[in-house]
């Protein structure tokens, strides 16, 4: 048998001194004993077994891993069966004569791990018995890091019921009371302790026969812990698992409502967080009718309940930028010519990302990638980027986009300042029948008076409604096929098709749109376009249907597309005199990768 060196034996009890004795303090205290004087031959290499046991940690399947490389040139295994014979035999040895227990507890567990000796069902005892020995003695600790002492005690006996519990020892039946005492005192600590509770309780719910001793203590854990949304939810979860099948739905709305309840009580993200986590816990438990609710609430929250605020930077504009756009205003004869040279414009698109946008540009309307809408709450997603070749960054093309729309502003407001038209000189240019009705065309020139008058809310209300409407006129004129959305006897979503249903309205859309829009549960058909958007004139009857074009009964016209950027403009002077205002450009959906940045022709620019 080996023998103990009083040397060594005294430094592994003096490195095991601390309050909380962990493995890597005592290999602390043993590398600073080794370095501190010199030792003969034969006791270092009992410290170097012994720094060697402690650094031995748990996987997650309850084996050790050695991460100790020794003062050798190769470093000692990892594994606890391939150490050397003689190393055991001295784990053996200090197993016995050790002070602290949690010392004998890891070496005797070691010891079985490694099957070492004639009997090693002795070193599981024995390891399980230090264990439930040292577990008071961390509980009670009274130094300032007491919370740490106290893990290492719920550590120590989850480690020795899970060697009882494998083999079947008698003395399972007291590790059980022991954790379970231990957890019954952890709820009623001033300083609250939930990883203790469930670390203690957790293995045993992995077993029916304790389910009826653990579920008191995780009813007292949900309501001592019901302000802590996470560890709140973890014992309702932990609480579903002991419930009858009759109880578990009550448990369920119990978790939805932890949810939704903080939802309330937080702001900004955190509020929408906790949203979707309480609608991905209701899909997952299949709860559709509070699956519903959540995504109503959802949809309900606003720019300020999520404390959003719209970022800007300002940018240094040419002072020629917007030179050419108001040239050809000023030199137009009429208000029809000054639009058709507004018309006319298109926005350059740089053939790369990091292209600069004069030279070798493409001419055209340009079209950001689609975007799709998470129907569990209003967060804009975007697919992901495609491989090379590598596609114009969206980013670039929302700034092209902004900066068109300022010239588009800037021509705008020349044309008031121009012409001033009225809302008969603009019908008297949009109408274009069939595709530009007089009856359509009213409602978008009212859009334009709105927006020369400033009130950009209401322009925005009246103008997607009704350019959206001349856009399908005009593909319906020219044969052209689009997208529908299935209803009863129509074709599969995405499914493309000519055909119109009679009386209900035309609702085809361009593919390019298609997945723009919500499925058609969230968003009810539109059966006609009203004459006027927002409240009556006192001069005006407020406008009815067209008797032509009845909707269904039971059915509400449905709200225009969603507008994703609103624009605050001020009441007067210059819109386009600085890049820190908005563009007032109505096609302006989000980028898909903020901080993109683009320079050129003195422009500089990051989106946010």
């Amino acid at each position: 048998m080996t023998d103990v060196h009083p040397s060594v034996l005294a430094a592994l009890d003096a490195a095991s001194s601390a309050s909380y004795p962990s493995h890597s303090i005592v290999t602390e205290g043993l590398a600073v004993a080794a370095d501190r004087q010199a030792w003969p031959e034969v006791e270092l290499r009992h410290l170097e077994a012994l720094r060697a046991a402690m650094l031995f940690f748990t996987r997650s399947d309850g084996t050790f891993r050695g991460e100790y490389h020794g003062s050798g040139e190769a470093p000692w295994p990892r594994e606890v069966r391939q150490i050397p014979q003689d190393a055991h035999d001295l784990w053996a040895a200090y197993a016995q004569a050790a002070r602290h227990p949690a010392v004998r507890a890891r070496l005797h567990h070691l010891l079985w791990a490694a099957r070492h000796g004639e009997c090693p069902i002795d070193h599981l005892r024995a390891a399980v018995d230090a264990y439930r020995q040292a577990a008071p003695i961390l509980r009670d600790g009274t130094a300032t890091l007491a919370s740490i002492g106290r893990m290492q005690a719920a550590d120590a006996l989850v480690a020795a019921y899970g060697l009882a519990a494998s083999t079947g020892q008698p003395v399972l039946a007291d590790v059980v009371a022991d954790m379970l005492a231990l957890a019954d005192v952890a709820l009623g600590w001033e300083d609250p302790a939930p990883g203790v509770v469930a670390a203690l309780t957790e293995p045993l719910l992995e077993h029916r026969e304790y389910h009826d001793r653990v579920r008191p203590l995780l009813e007292r854990a949900v309501d001592v812990y019901r302000s802590d949304l996470h560890n709140g939810v973890l014992f309702l979860t932990d609480l579903r698992k002991t419930a009858a099948d009759d109880e578990r739905s009550a448990i369920d709305q119990r978790v939805i409502d932890a949810y939704t309840d903080h939802a309330e009580r937080f702001g900004g993200v955190a509020k929408l967080m906790c949203f979707e986590e309480a609608a991905a816990y209701a899909h997952k438990m299949g709860l559709a009718e509070a699956l519903e609710e959540i995504r109503r609430q959802q949809q309900r929250l606003t720019r300020d309940d999520l404390d959003l605020a719209r970022i800007g930077l300002p940018i240094q504009i040419p002072a020629g930028f917007f030179t050419p756009a108001l040239t050809a205003i000023d030199a137009a004869d009429d208000l029809g010519e000054a639009f058709r040279a507004v018309a006319a414009a298109t926005p350059l698109l740089p053939e790369a990302a990091d292209t600069p946008i004069p030279e070798d540009t493409l001419q055209g309307l340009l079209r950001l990638p689609t975007a799709k809408i998470n129907m569990n709450g209003p967060v804009v997603t975007t697919p992901l980027a495609k491989a090379s070749p590598r596609p114009v960054g969206t980013d670039t093309r929302t700034l092209v986009l902004d900066l068109h729309g300022l010239q588009l502003e800037a021509q705008l407001d020349r044309i008031q300042e121009r012409f001033a038209p009225t809302a008969d000189d603009l019908l008297a240019l949009f109408v274009r029948p069939p595709v530009a009705p007089p009856e359509r065309m009213r409602g978008l020139a009212r859009a334009f008076q709105a927006y020369f008058e400033h009130d950009n809310d209401v322009a925005v209300e009246l103008a997607l409604i009704r350019v959206e409407g001349l856009l399908r006129r005009h593909l319906k004129a020219t044969d052209i096929p689009v997208i529908q959305h299935a209803q009863k006897g129509s074709p599969r979503p995405g499914q493309p098709t000519r055909r119109t249903h009679r009386g209900h309205g035309d609702r085809r859309l361009p593919s390019t749109m298609a997945d723009r829009l919500p499925p058609p549960a969230r968003r009810p058909e539109r059966r006609h376009e009203p004459a006027q958007r927002g409240p009556p004139r006192p001069d005006r009857a407020p406008p009815t249907p067209a008797p032509d074009r009845p909707g269904p009964p039971g059915r509400t016209r449905g709200a225009p597309l969603e507008h994703r950027t609103r624009t605050t403009r001020g009441s007067g002077g210059s819109r386009h005199a600085g890049m820190s205002a908005s563009t007032g450009s109505l096609l302006l959906p989000h980028g898909d990768c903020p901080g993109e940045k683009l320079t050129g022709a003195g422009v500089s620019h990051r989106t946010t």
